[in-house]
């Protein structure tokens, strides 16, 4: 059990070497960061979120999305898989601080077992998909979940699935092992970029889930407060990465620039405005995390509407911020020895989580008019 709050900061610096040396070999060969993830675990960075007298290490939320985005400086990929798992717990702990007995069982096991959780990394929203079937003792659920980062080292998958009972459509959520008969992880990620991840497909196939694993049956295609926790507190988790890779960008791109012997004016504003736009990111940034409260919080339609904002404006000004040092960098920024290549293939990952622009832009817009996010 760990008996003190985990100092992440100093094992980030401790590792950082080989984080990011193996976050380079593994983008080149496009396999999993599976000796990043094992350094992270063994100095039980996994369990980190969790409150010490739960078997954690007591890290307040905030540090641990710094943490995030620190660490996407070094090795993106990890960084992203990683907190696809924190977001996860980050969700458990919010429930347990408000009475959840399900969620302390649940945090208790991943810390005595050191569990890592998965799921499709927002892939399964409002209306799920997949069928279930009621069964005696639970459910037979058959679907498919796709980008589902760090299943190679995964034991628990946290996923929905639809389900008709006959009388009206709803969605199942469920916790189930990746042992279970019937779970198939495809080795399927070959991506643009974030090729570290591990974000294989998982088929399910009639395997079955006991109603205790059932952790929430809702109206499928209907917002629900599920997702106004989910937005509030996921979001600032999976996305600081994201910002951690716009400042690596900028840090490189201005290093890059300052050994030249001239800076011509055109390139000089191409800094300028790669800049404005990363303080843009670091504003949203500060804001989505600060709209979770470190977990003290009574999630809405308003928090949820905060963070999908701050999270469209994250990806889209980073994008601009990157594509902003590139042009001042000129075709320096196309080669690999830089590293921006790879940092911008990483970068347009955010884009693919939920929401996307144009759909955020239209739930806010009915948010704004007095409807669900989901219209």
């Amino acid at each position: 059990m760990v008996l003190a709050a985990i100092n992440l900061p100093s094992i980030l610096k401790e590792l950082a070497p080989e984080i990011e040396k193996q976050g380079q070999d593994c983008d080149v060969e496009n396999k999993f960061a599976e000796k990043n993830f094992r350094l992270l675990k063994e100095r039980d960075v996994y369990k980190a979120l969790i409150p010490i007298e739960l078997g954690g290490g007591g890290v307040q939320y905030a540090d641990v999305c710094y943490f995030l985005k620190n660490l996407a400086r070094l090795c993106p990929s990890t960084s992203l898989a990683l907190s696809m798992h924190m977001h996860l717990v980050a969700v458990l702990v919010f429930k347990h601080l408000n009475g959840d007995a399900m969620a302390t069982t649940t945090l208790k096991a991943v810390a005595e077992k050191d569990l890592t959780l998965l799921s499709t990394g927002g892939g399964d929203w409002v209306s799920s998909n997949g069928t279930a079937r009621k069964v005696d003792g639970g459910y037979t659920i058959n679907c498919t979940k796709s980008f589902c980062s760090g299943a190679p080292m995964a034991d628990v998958a946290v996923m929905s699935c639809a389900y008709n009972d006959g009388t009206k459509e709803q969605v199942l959520h469920f916790s189930v092992s990746l042992t279970t008969q019937g779970v198939e992880i495809v080795n399927d990620w070959n991506a643009m970029g974030m090729r570290g991840t591990g974000s294989n497909t998982i088929h399910f196939k009639d395997v079955f889930v006991p109603e205790e694993k059932i952790t929430l049956i809702r109206e499928r295609g209907k917002w629900h407060q599920l997702w106004n926790v989910v937005s509030t507190l996921a979001f600032p988790v999976f996305v600081s990465p994201y910002a951690g890779i716009v400042e690596e960008i900028i840090n490189r791109t201005v290093a890059l620039i300052a050994k030249k012997s001239d800076c011509e004016s055109f390139c000089a504003s191409s800094l300028g405005e790669m800049h404005n736009h990363y303080q843009i990111v670091n504003m949203a940034l500060q804001r989505l995390i600060d709209n979770a409260n470190n977990l003290s919080i009574s999630p809405s339609n308003n928090s949820a509407a905060t963070a999908l904002q701050a999270k469209s404006i994250i990806t889209q000004h980073g994008r601009l911020s990157a594509q902003a040092a590139m042009e001042a960098l000129g075709g320096k920024s196309y080669y690999q020895k830089t590293g921006i290549e790879r940092l911008y293939r990483d970068l347009l990952a955010g884009e693919f989580h939920p929401m996307q622009s144009s759909k955020q832009k239209e739930m806010l817009g009915y948010h704004l008019i007095g409807r669900t996010l989901a219209g």
